[in-house]
């Protein structure tokens, strides 16, 4: 299980990300709330359903409650296998009615306590005053609006330093279109990256082009109120939407911006912007991905949630959806990166070029495969560096003093490396990627070697997999001691010496002794990259 987010506490960190943390831990226990009102777990219980078929018997709406069991399977609560749904173990145990242990009762008492905590500010007040939010409702259209473009530019200047960090500057020419950039504080960030990275360390003149709407840009004048924070940005007026204009950019930044509209109107949006760009400019769409994982995999389906409860029509797409519709554009080179705050980046460019678009970090070459073994079939799956994969000598006595298979097989010990040699070999690589499955044993070994495979054709020579528990290829290893089938034969992780519970620790899994025949099982497997 992942840890919550905001429970990350340490008085060392500086990152705004665990106060933002902090202040969406709410909805996390309102989609649990919500998920009991709705009675779903129940109804997943008795049927293994579908989507619609779930949502007939919930009488949901389908889309809506599509969104929500995305946060659900994030959250994991439920899981989704060959399109129908079932509860996880914790969730059957005590989240369904007809389980002795049920505690919803328990759980909504929590959801009818939760208004008391609203007023912890007034209780705490020495003068006992109700103290309202920056957003009251009764607030005129220009004070929510300034509220607002604060607020969501406080947040912008953070994401902003990751965004220049990791962009190359070398890949992308002024003039830049920042549509929907609020205050401009993205688009100021660039220039001044562009200024730094041309001799002399200028900022360009007049190469931002803020489009924004004519109450966003007064309320940006109003934060902003030195003519030096104005230096190289032309500001427009104007819905993008109804956009004329006919300038060609070189970068053109859609950021937080597509998640205000429904699929077809962000897919439209996006097509017009390619068509403002120069022959070979880029475009970063800066966003909140649902399926994608980053330091918070819940992020993308809860802001999603959001979307959907505070917009007319807003909806995180995946990023996905949006490569789609930039390859259907024509565009070229397209790259995903995660932050290192909660959100996502993903930049394309007009024509292919051997300019990389991202910052050289080498940690990044294997940040796509998580979601490559996601792909194959995993529950779960995180890189981590070869220094956190644990090996001690403790682990193949457990093998011989407490399997009946030792000595049995010949990826069993003591037939394959110790852990000193799996030492020595795990130290010759530079990053590994720790997924988890279920059983059956055979499946989860036969996806590890595909995604050893797609390494391998992806330029990565060096992948090796180490699976899970006994080689599951044969039934029984022949007697004359030489394996049938090599080349899918791997020895698995523990009998190589590898501390399997405590390399688990290291990448931020959850691993647990089993000790009931009806608890979960996991299986954890490793492939080793360079």
């Amino acid at each position: 299980m992942y840890k919550l987010p905001f429970l990350n506490a340490d008085l060392g960190q500086t990152s705004f990300q665990f106060l933002e943390d902090l202040s969406t831990a709410y909805w996390f226990s309102q989609v649990l709330f919500s998920a009991i009102e709705l009675g779903l777990f129940d109804c997943i219980l008795q049927a293994y359903p579908t989507t619609a078929e779930l949502a007939d018997l919930s009488s949901c709406k389908v889309d809506e409650l599509t969104r929500l069991l995305t946060a659900l399977e994030r959250m994991e609560l439920v899981m989704k296998t060959e399109g129908r749904w079932s509860n996880s173990q914790i969730t059957t145990l005590y989240l369904t009615r007809e389980s002795p242990s049920y505690m919803g009762n328990f759980l909504l008492y929590r959801h009818y306590m939760q208004a008391g905590w609203q007023k912890l500010t007034e209780k705490v007040s020495l003068d006992n005053r109700s103290r309202s939010c920056s957003f009251p409702a009764d607030q005129n259209y220009d004070k929510r609006i300034f509220n607002y473009v604060c607020a969501m530019d406080q947040l912008l200047v953070q994401k902003a330093k990751d965004i220049v960090r990791i962009l190359n500057p070398s890949a992308w020419q002024p003039p830049i279109l920042d549509v929907g950039g609020g205050a401009g504080s993205l688009g100021r960030a660039l220039l001044r990256s562009q200024g730094e990275h041309i001799k002399g360390g200028t900022m360009p003149e007049c190469t931002d082009h803020l489009l924004e709407l004519e109450e966003v840009l007064k309320a940006a004048r109003e934060i902003y109120t030195n003519d030096a924070d104005w230096y190289g940005i032309k500001t427009i007026e104007g819905d993008f939407r109804h956009y004329t204009g006919s300038k060609k950019y070189g970068l053109i930044v859609l950021s937080n911006f597509l998640h205000a509209y429904g699929h077809d109107e962000a897919e439209k949006l996006l097509h017009k912007a390619v068509s403002l760009l120069s022959p070979k400019g880029m475009i970063l769409i800066h966003d909140y991905f649902p399926d994608r994982l980053g330091i918070t995999p819940s992020k993308g389906p809860l802001y999603d949630l959001a979307m959907m409860l505070n917009t007319f029509n807003g909806k995180c797409h995946n990023s996905s959806e949006i490569i789609n519709w930039l390859e259907n554009a024509g565009m070229a080179q397209i790259q995903t990166r995660d932050l290192d705050s909660d959100s996502s980046v993903i930049v394309s460019v007009q024509k292919k070029t051997e300019i990389p678009v991202f910052s050289s970090c080498r940690s990044k070459l294997y940040e796509e495969w998580p979601y490559l073994a996601i792909q194959e079939g995993f529950n779960r799956a995180t890189v981590l560096q070869a220094a956190q994969v644990i090996t001690g000598p403790w682990v193949r006595i457990k093998c011989q003093y407490g399997c009946d298979r030792y000595g049995k097989g010949l990826q069993c010990p003591p037939n394959v490396m110790d852990n000193e040699a799996t030492r020595k070999l795990i130290d010759s690589y530079s990053w590994g990627v720790l997924v988890e499955g279920m059983p059956p044993g055979r499946e989860f070994h036969e996806r590890l070697l595909a995604l050893e495979k797609k390494a391998f054709l992806a330029g990565f020579y060096k992948a090796f997999a180490f699976t899970a528990g006994h080689c599951p290829v044969c039934d029984k290893c022949p007697e004359e001691g030489d394996c049938r089938f090599p080349g899918k034969a791997r020895p698995s992780m523990e009998a190589s010496g590898i501390d399997v519970y405590e390399t688990a620790i290291q990448a931020g899994f959850t691993l647990v002794p089993v000790r009931e025949k009806v608890q979960y099982v996991k299986y954890i497997g490793l492939l080793m990259l360079e």
